[in-house]
């Protein structure tokens, strides 16, 4: 991703209907994060002569069962404002949680940061790993997991262990000050 517009707008470039294409096949295949980033490509705010290419999306992820996540653009803008001073063995990562509070689909983040890599923890959160110490997870990650979301926070790793535990809380609450709904960032 070279420019602005393709950090906060992956499809930008593309012709319209490869972004439609591109918005059923992550509608079958239930990719929510890629579905999120083609029907905010194809919505009237970016391109006003593909409102029926993303009504015909639209009414198609309904019969699936799908929800957009419809602050996603918005947490890729917030999250891309920092920028990291050091680098080091630690790593950030945001995970994408689902019905939260009973609600469907309930969207929300959740924002970490590790010596691990990004997967490597969210398998521990997902899997309900524990060593002799206790859990090495979160009971809302074990529960409300849905999948890492690598454009929130790949341009910040590795870090340094400091600037690591510093960016998850800051990061955590500019999210949360947008409205988006945030745990950990301890």
């Amino acid at each position: 991703m070279c420019s602005i517009g393709a950090v906060y707008r992956p499809f930008f470039s593309w012709k319209t209907k490869e972004v439609e294409k591109r918005a059923y096949n992550a509608a079958i295949k239930g990719e929510l994060e890629t579905l999120s980033y083609c029907l905010a490509e194809l919505s009237p705010k970016h391109r006003s002569q593909a409102l029926t290419e993303w009504l015909s999306v639209t009414e198609f992820i309904k019969t699936l069962g799908l929800e957009p996540i419809d602050w996603l653009e918005r947490a890729v803008e917030i999250t891309h404002m920092f920028t990291p001073q050091t680098t080091g063995k630690h790593n950030l990562y945001i995970i994408l949680l689902s019905k939260l509070n009973a609600k469907i689909p309930g969207y929300g983040l959740y924002v970490g940061e590790t010596s691990k890599t990004p997967s490597i923890r969210f398998e521990e959160h997902a899997k309900g790993k524990r060593n002799r110490k206790g859990p090495l997870f979160s009971r809302v990650v074990h529960k409300h997991h849905e999948c890492l979301l690598p454009t929130l926070y790949h341009h910040f790793n590795p870090l340094s262990k400091e600037e690591a535990k510093e960016l998850e809380g800051e990061i955590a609450e500019a999210l949360r000050i947008e409205g988006i709904p945030v745990y950990g960032g301890h």
